[in-house]
C-alpha cells in the first residue's frame, strides 16, 4: 500500500471534495463542484495552484480558476451561435454569455476506486445547449525521474444525444511559483509558431486574419509588467510527440512544465490575471484548449467542434514541477 495514492473525502468549507495524497507526500484537493482543482502541492508546503479559498469563491467562479471548460472554450461572440437546425442566444439562456461553458456548475461524483480520482458529471440539455454530454475528469499524482513531480488531468466529453453536437474542451489553471509574490520575475516559453489575433472582447478576428505567424518558440524571458490574454497555436511537438511549455524562475531554477497532446489541444491560452477580483498578477493562467474562442461561430472550426452521437472528445495534460 505504500506505493498507492490515498484518496479521501474532505469537507471544503461545507462543500464536498477529495484529498489525494501520493506515496511521496504530494497532495491535491479537488472540489465536487465543477471537478475544480483547488490545490496541488508536489511537496509539503509548496503550493502551485492559485485556487479558490472558500465556498463563496468557488460558487462565484471569479477568474474561472481551474475551470473545466465544457462544452465550449473561451467566449461565444454576442452569446449567440447556430449549429445544425438550432439557433441559440443569450436571450433564451444567459449562460451563453459565460466564459468557458457550463461544466463549472455541475456537481461531479466519484466512480471506481484505485489511485486515480475519476469524477463524472452529466450536462443535461438546456435552452442554450440542447444536447446531453457525459463528462469525465480524471486526476492522478505521479513521481518521476530527475526530481519531477506530476499531476495529470484528463477531461473527456461523450455526446449522449441523438444528433451531432458542438463540443470544445479547455482547462483553466492558475499557476504560481513557490517563493515569489507574483509573476513579474518569471520567464515563459511556449513552443508555438502562431498566435490568435482578437478584438477587444477577445473574440478572434474573422477567417485567416485570426492567425499570425511568430518565431518559434514564443519566449518571454522576463514577464515584468507584460499584460497577456492570448491564445498561441501551431504548436511544435518535441521528439516525444508532445508539446511542453515552461514557466521558470531563473533565479532559483524552479520550473513548472505543462505538457499537452497537440492532436487534442492545438492551442494554449495565456492570461496574466490583471482583472481578477483578488491577487491580480500573483499567478498566471495556462489554458490548453481543443479549439479557439468562439469556435461555435467559425466555419474554419466546424470539423474541430462537431461530435457525433456516441463519440467522445478528450483533452489530457500534465503539470510537472522541477525543484
Amino acid at each position: 500500500m505504500a506505493n498507492v495514492t490515498l484518496i479521501e473525502e474532505e469537507n471544503f468549507d461545507g462543500q464536498p471534495a477529495w484529498r489525494m495524497t501520493g506515496p511521496d507526500g504530494s497532495t491535491a484537493l479537488i472540489a465536487a463542484r465543477g471537478a475544480t482543482l483547488l490545490s496541488w502541492q508536489p511537496a509539503k508546503g509548496i503550493e502551485l495552484i492559485d485556487g479558490y479559498r472558500d465556498s463563496a469563491e468557488l460558487a462565484a467562479q471569479d477568474g474561472k480558476r481551474s475551470l473545466v471548460m465544457v462544452p465550449w472554450f473561451g467566449r461565444i461572440a454576442g452569446g449567440a451561435y447556430s449549429f445544425g437546425s438550432h439557433h441559440l442566444s443569450a436571450d433564451v439562456d444567459p449562460d451563453l454569455g459565460l466564459h468557458g461553458g457550463k461544466a463549472g456548475r455541475l456537481e461531479f461524483v466519484r466512480e471506481g476506486a484505485g489511485d486515480a480520482l475519476l469524477l463524472r458529471g452529466v450536462l443535461e440539455p438546456s435552452s442554450g445547449y440542447p444536447w446531453r454530454l457525459e463528462i469525465s475528469v480524471v486526476f492522478s499524482l505521479e513521481g518521476g525521474a530527475s526530481g519531477l513531480e506530476h499531476l495529470s488531468v484528463s477531461i473527456s466529453a461523450l455526446n449522449a444525444s441523438q444528433e451531432d453536437a458542438p463540443v470544445s474542451i479547455g482547462w483553466h489553471p492558475y499557476l504560481k511559483m513557490p517563493g515569489l509574490d507574483g509573476i513579474s520575475n518569471l520567464s515563459l516559453t511556449i513552443p508555438a509558431r502562431g498566435k490568435i489575433l482578437s478584438d477587444p472582447q477577445l473574440i478572434p478576428l474573422p477567417g485567416d486574419a485570426a492567425i499570425a505567424g511568430i518565431n518559434a518558440p514564443a519566449r518571454m524571458d522576463y514577464l515584468g509588467h507584460q499584460k497577456i490574454d492570448r491564445t498561441y497555436t501551431d504548436l511544435v511537438p518535441s521528439e516525444d510527440g508532445v508539446v511542453v511549455s515552461h514557466l521558470t524562475d531563473p533565479a532559483s531554477g524552479r520550473e513548472i512544465l505543462l505538457t499537452q497532446e497537440p492532436s487534442e489541444a492545438p492551442g494554449l491560452h495565456v492570461y496574466t490575471g490583471e482583472f481578477l477580483a483578488r491577487d491580480q498578477r500573483k499567478s498566471i493562467a495556462l489554458e490548453p484548449c481543443s479549439a479557439m474562442s468562439d469556435a461555435f461561430n467559425r466555419a474554419d472550426s466546424a470539423s474541430a467542434i462537431r461530435l457525433e452521437p456516441g463519440q467522445e472528445r478528450a483533452l489530457t495534460l500534465t503539470l510537472s514541477y522541477k525543484r
